[in-house]
């Protein structure tokens, strides 16, 4: 059923998807003609989607599209289903959403505001509650509820860069959910998400912007496009988070089932490949795993084995110097039990081999005034982008991860540095055939180069489960590909808003999540700082110490040698709980379920966990409170209401809905499970 209304700004397009599912367009002109003709974020009900693309004006195909009535009046339309009551109104125009069972107004249009085009981009702006929590936004900086903060959301190559503060990061995901309080007698709340699917540049204002003619409000901001938004009802009751990203997942996609062994130790370094006898330094890493008594199970391979004499990095090609032989290399490591992970970047330097060759058959992202590629920095020189929707070029990179990696052993593959940072927002995509600006495909390219890492392995060897690792990533890159929080600093505030972060995109689809252990950026981190962060990281989904340091040194298990024993107890730990973690891992690509989540997802009838930032759950049994701080050596938790809680360590038993403090000497981690679970272990 749909809603089709023109009103002073241009036109809206309601349609009722299913029951829990609404969703909004708005058109700048008179005609509900899109500025976007395809959307590459959506699946069909079996997961799957075009490589070019769903047609924006027939996805509403893909859904059930239930016969809700609509009442139609002078002053506009409503129409209600079991989650949501919808008032639109004609003049001015205004859609008004409330919980149908207690009347609350969960969210409305600012009329004055809303749905229209400013000098700042699209807009969409709605009623602000104090009492509101929001959830989400994919990779974002700052502790877990984003109430008041405002937030820009643009792939962008953000080195070293603040957790605390900082944005936009390496990801595009404009989605956020929405946690509000319906009556505090008897803690009862809904929840609901909006998902924007446009492509463009965003910001997200949540209550930091404040007018005096207006009530409290937040906004959303879009570079160019229209509105084309989701409205995801999760009902009310405990499980209103829950629902909301189980919808949101099946809307977006589902990740891949991994690799098992993924789940382990990962080890990687960028000095192993930077070293001139690169070889001899990966074997070393080989040696030192298993002098210290470390097990490992596989190797992120850093783009040092790309680095040629003038010391610039050429994807697909080996510099035989430092690797005098790849499948050699590749063999030691599978000899040692370790899978290899392979880097690649979609940058093409002017100097690169193929450059030449890439540049006359229009396989990069082209200028906006000529034929000739769009030329940025990249890695210490100028340098094109490979443009993932030509199909040409999507070929090349399949062939290339074959001949160039999997042939020679490389297991799975790494995309990084894949943010497509250019400038030049109206440089010229291929677009499958029509011509688009780089401004409504940043996103896309990002997409588009996961899935063809993904697709290369399943046609190389179909009989072995794909892997990808990505940096940048945008609303259903998660089907393809596993994601960490990029280049983080060694520093304490790294450790802790990194928890939140991966949080964040846990939220949102990207289940398969983790940092850089230790930090990738910056001085080393001391003994205590390393230990905290082994131990938060034990319960990570993805598992891997990595480092870049300008003193040529790494981080490793035996980097201090005061906390090796319990570094290595914790690796130990980590093997253990793959069993409990696959299980995990196994109900995320099933059904959307996070692997690592906040306190509030699966407690948001208590109001002491909708803030909590630094505490999370591994699946719904295990309770992790990681030191975040320099010198605690006691950690205060909260355990939130609903059952009783046992410490990991001893036979203590905690009751629920209060506050303890616990033990937590330098090699222990605070750890609770919830009485009566069961954790299985290898």
């Amino acid at each position: 059923m749909t809603i089709l209304h023109k009103t002073l700004h241009g036109t809206v397009q309601i349609t009722i998807l299913d029951h829990h599912l609404i969703r909004v367009r708005w058109y700048a002109g008179t005609q509900p003609n899109p500025a976007m003709s395809r959307t590459w974020s959506l699946v069909d009900g079996q997961g799957n989607a075009p490589r070019e693309g769903w047609a924006r004006s027939a996805v509403d195909d893909l859904f059930p599209r239930p016969n809700i009535p609509i009442h139609e009046s002078a002053e506009g339309w409503t129409f209600e289903t079991p989650l949501i009551r919808v008032r639109v109104q004609r003049d001015p125009f205004q859609i008004t959403w409330t919980e149908p069972h207690t009347g609350v107004e969960l969210m409305a249009d600012v009329p004055a505001l809303s749905h229209r085009r400013s000098k700042a981009g699209i807009v969409h702006t709605l009623t602000r509650h104090r009492q509101d929590h929001y959830y989400g936004f994919g990779e974002m900086s700052g502790a877990l509820d984003k109430h008041s903060r405002r937030m820009r959301l643009r792939n962008t190559d953000a080195f070293a860069y603040d957790a605390e503060h900082a944005n936009p990061l390496y990801k595009h995901i404009p989605f956020y959910l929405t946690l509000r309080g319906l009556n505090a007698e008897d803690n009862d709340i809904a929840a609901y998400g909006l998902f924007y699917d446009t492509p463009f540049d965003a910001e997200f204002d949540m209550g930091a912007e404040i007018n005096n003619y207006y009530s409290d409000y937040r906004s959303a901001r879009f570079a160019g496009g229209d509105l084309d938004y989701y409205v995801i009802l999760g009902g009310r009751g405990r499980d209103c988070l829950r629902k909301v990203v189980s919808a949101y997942t099946a809307l977006t996609g589902r990740i891949p089932l991994p690799p098992r062994w993924t789940l382990g130790y990962l080890g990687s370094g960028m000095r192993y490949t930077e070293a001139e006898d690169a070889q001899t330094a990966l074997a070393e890493f080989i040696t030192l795993c298993q002098k210290h008594g470390i097990p490992c199970s596989g190797f992120h391979l850093s783009s040092g084995y790309t680095k040629a004499a003038d010391e610039k990095r050429y994807v697909f090609t080996w510099n035989r110097v430092r690797v005098n032989n790849p499948q050699g290399m590749t063999n030691a490591f599978h000899k040692a039990g370790m899978g290899v992970i392979a880097n690649v970047k979609p940058g093409i330097l002017t100097t690169h081999p193929a450059w030449e060759s890439l540049t006359a058959k229009g396989m990069l992202i082209r200028a906006s005034e000529n034929d000739q590629p769009d030329r940025d920095l990249f890695w210490g020189g100028e340098a094109g982008h490979l443009d993932f929707t030509n199909p040409a070029t999507y070929g090349w990179w399949k062939d290339n991860i074959t001949a160039q990696l999997l042939d020679l052993g490389v297991d799975h593959i790494w995309n990084d540095n894949n943010e497509f940072n250019l400038n030049a927002d109206d440089a010229r995509c291929h677009g499958f055939g029509q011509t688009t600006p780089l401004a409504a495909l940043k996103p896309i390219q990002t997409f588009l180069m996961a899935r063809a890492s993904y697709e290369a392995q399943i046609e190389h060897a179909p009989e072995k489960t794909p892997f990808v690792l990505t940096r940048a990533g945008s609303p259903g890159t998660q089907r393809y590909a596993a994601t960490w929080t990029g280049d983080n600093r060694s520093e304490w505030a790294a450790l802790k808003y990194g928890i939140t972060t991966c949080l964040g995109l846990s939220l949102c689809g990207f289940a398969n999540v983790g940092m850089d252990i230790g930090g990738f950026a910056g001085d080393p981190p001391d003994p205590e700082l390393f230990l905290r962060w082994v131990q938060a990281g034990t319960f990570m989904p993805r598992f891997c110490i990595h480092s870049w340091r300008s003193d040529e040194g790494e981080n490793a298990p035996w980097m201090h040698p005061s906390v090796l024993p319990a570094v290595r107890d914790y690796i130990g730990l980590r093997y253990k709980l793959i069993p409990y973690l696959y299980g995990l891992v196994a109900q995320a690509a099933a059904s959307g379920e996070p692997i690592m989540r906040p306190l509030v997802y699966d407690f948001p009838d208590d109001p002491k966990t909708h803030a909590e930032s630094f505490a999370f759950l591994v699946g719904s049994d295990l309770l992790v409170a990681p030191v975040v701080e320099a010198g605690e050596r006691t950690r205060r938790v909260y355990l939130p209401k609903g059952g009783d809680w046992r410490d990991w360590y001893g036979e203590t038993v905690y009751n629920g809905g209060q506050t303890i403090t616990l033990d937590a000497p330098l090699e222990r981690i605070p750890l609770l499970v919830r009485a009566g679970a069961t954790i299985p272990l290898e």
